[in-house]
Protein backbone atom coordinates (compact mmCIF):
# COMPACT_ATOMS: atom_id res chain seq x y z
CA UNK A 1 0.00 0.00 0.00
CA UNK A 2 1.44 3.35 -1.05
CA UNK A 3 0.65 6.43 1.00
CA UNK A 4 -1.72 8.87 -0.64
CA UNK A 5 -0.75 12.53 -0.75
CA UNK A 6 -4.05 14.39 -0.54
CA UNK A 7 -4.06 18.16 -0.18
CA UNK A 8 -6.47 19.79 2.27
CA UNK A 9 -8.57 21.13 -0.62
CA UNK A 10 -8.93 17.66 -2.16
CA UNK A 11 -10.48 16.23 1.02
CA UNK A 12 -14.22 16.58 1.62
CA UNK A 13 -16.47 15.80 4.59
CA UNK A 14 -17.85 12.33 3.89
CA UNK A 15 -14.71 11.05 2.16
CA UNK A 16 -13.88 7.55 3.35
CA UNK A 17 -11.55 4.63 2.79
CA UNK A 18 -11.13 1.14 4.21
CA UNK A 19 -8.74 -1.78 4.47
CA UNK A 20 -8.57 -5.19 6.13
CA UNK A 21 -5.98 -6.52 8.58
CA UNK A 22 -5.30 -9.80 10.39
CA UNK A 23 -2.86 -9.90 13.32
CA UNK A 24 -1.01 -13.18 13.71
CA UNK A 25 0.74 -14.62 16.76
CA UNK A 26 4.24 -13.41 15.84
CA UNK A 27 2.98 -9.83 15.46
CA UNK A 28 1.20 -9.90 18.83
CA UNK A 29 4.36 -11.23 20.46
CA UNK A 30 6.52 -8.56 18.77
CA UNK A 31 4.12 -5.86 19.98
CA UNK A 32 4.27 -7.30 23.51
CA UNK A 33 8.06 -7.11 23.41
CA UNK A 34 8.18 -3.61 21.90
CA UNK A 35 5.55 -2.16 24.23
CA UNK A 36 6.57 -4.08 27.33
CA UNK A 37 2.95 -5.24 27.76
CA UNK A 38 3.51 -8.92 28.48
CA UNK A 39 0.05 -9.41 30.01
CA UNK A 40 -0.65 -13.16 29.80
CA UNK A 41 -4.08 -12.45 28.29
CA UNK A 42 -2.10 -11.67 25.12
CA UNK A 43 0.96 -13.89 25.47
CA UNK A 44 0.09 -17.09 27.39
CA UNK A 45 -2.22 -19.63 25.76
CA UNK A 46 -2.83 -21.58 29.00
CA UNK A 47 -3.66 -18.45 30.95
CA UNK A 48 -5.99 -17.09 28.25
CA UNK A 49 -7.82 -20.43 27.97
CA UNK A 50 -8.71 -20.09 31.66
CA UNK A 51 -10.45 -16.74 31.13
CA UNK A 52 -13.92 -15.93 29.81
CA UNK A 53 -12.29 -15.28 26.41
CA UNK A 54 -10.87 -18.84 26.09
CA UNK A 55 -8.08 -17.59 23.80
CA UNK A 56 -5.49 -14.83 23.52
CA UNK A 57 -6.53 -11.28 22.68
CA UNK A 58 -4.83 -8.84 20.35
CA UNK A 59 -3.58 -5.83 22.35
CA UNK A 60 -5.98 -2.89 22.16
CA UNK A 61 -3.15 -0.52 21.29
CA UNK A 62 -1.99 -2.80 18.49
CA UNK A 63 -5.49 -2.37 17.06
CA UNK A 64 -5.14 1.36 17.75
CA UNK A 65 -2.08 1.39 15.50
CA UNK A 66 -4.46 0.77 12.59
CA UNK A 67 -5.74 4.32 13.11
CA UNK A 68 -2.20 5.56 12.52
CA UNK A 69 -2.04 3.45 9.37
CA UNK A 70 -5.34 4.94 8.19
CA UNK A 71 -4.38 8.61 8.60
CA UNK A 72 -0.78 8.10 7.46
CA UNK A 73 -1.58 6.01 4.40
CA UNK A 74 -5.22 6.67 3.37
CA UNK A 75 -6.64 10.06 4.42
CA UNK A 76 -4.80 12.41 4.28
CA UNK A 77 -1.70 10.24 3.79
CA UNK A 78 1.79 11.74 3.48
CA UNK A 79 0.65 15.22 4.52
CA UNK A 80 -0.67 14.00 7.90
CA UNK A 81 0.35 15.47 11.23
CA UNK A 82 -1.35 13.31 13.90
CA UNK A 83 -2.77 15.51 16.68
CA UNK A 84 -5.00 13.27 18.82
CA UNK A 85 -6.78 9.95 18.99
CA UNK A 86 -9.69 8.64 21.07
CA UNK A 87 -10.43 4.91 21.19
CA UNK A 88 -13.20 2.80 22.68
CA UNK A 89 -12.86 -0.99 22.72
CA UNK A 90 -16.27 -2.64 22.26
CA UNK A 91 -15.56 -6.34 21.66
CA UNK A 92 -12.53 -8.62 21.84
CA UNK A 93 -10.28 -9.33 18.88
CA UNK A 94 -8.45 -12.64 18.85
CA UNK A 95 -5.27 -13.64 17.07
CA UNK A 96 -6.17 -14.51 13.47
CA UNK A 97 -9.41 -12.47 13.34
CA UNK A 98 -9.91 -10.38 10.21
CA UNK A 99 -10.64 -6.73 11.01
CA UNK A 100 -12.11 -4.19 8.61
CA UNK A 101 -11.01 -0.61 9.25
CA UNK A 102 -13.27 2.14 7.86
CA UNK A 103 -12.43 5.82 8.25
CA UNK A 104 -14.69 8.73 7.34
CA UNK A 105 -13.95 12.47 7.40
CA UNK A 106 -16.64 14.00 9.64
CA UNK A 107 -15.33 17.56 10.11
CA UNK A 108 -12.97 19.89 8.29
CA UNK A 109 -11.68 23.21 9.67
CA UNK A 110 -10.67 25.61 6.92
CA UNK A 111 -9.00 27.95 9.46
CA UNK A 112 -6.65 25.34 10.95
CA UNK A 113 -6.53 22.69 8.19
CA UNK A 114 -7.56 20.12 10.80
CA UNK A 115 -9.66 17.07 9.93
CA UNK A 116 -11.71 14.97 12.33
CA UNK A 117 -11.90 11.38 11.15
CA UNK A 118 -14.28 8.76 12.55
CA UNK A 119 -12.72 5.29 12.54
CA UNK A 120 -14.74 2.09 12.97
CA UNK A 121 -13.17 -1.36 13.19
CA UNK A 122 -15.38 -4.38 12.65
CA UNK A 123 -15.01 -8.14 12.94
CA UNK A 124 -17.71 -9.31 10.57
CA UNK A 125 -20.78 -7.30 11.58
CA UNK A 126 -19.55 -6.69 15.14
CA UNK A 127 -17.97 -3.35 15.99
CA UNK A 128 -14.76 -3.99 17.93
CA UNK A 129 -13.19 -0.51 18.12
CA UNK A 130 -14.56 3.00 17.72
CA UNK A 131 -12.17 5.88 17.30
CA UNK A 132 -11.87 9.51 16.40
CA UNK A 133 -8.65 11.03 15.09
CA UNK A 134 -7.72 14.68 14.66
CA UNK A 135 -5.05 15.37 12.07
CA UNK A 136 -3.63 18.47 10.47
CA UNK A 137 -2.95 18.46 6.75
CA UNK A 138 0.51 20.02 6.26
Amino acid sequence: MNAKELSFDEIKVGDNASFYRVFMEDEVMKFAELSGDMNPLHTDISYAEGTQFKQRLVHGMLLGSLCSRFVGMCIPGKRCLYLSQNLSFKNPVFIGDEIEVVGTVIFKSEATKILTINIVMKKGKDVVVLGEAKVQVI
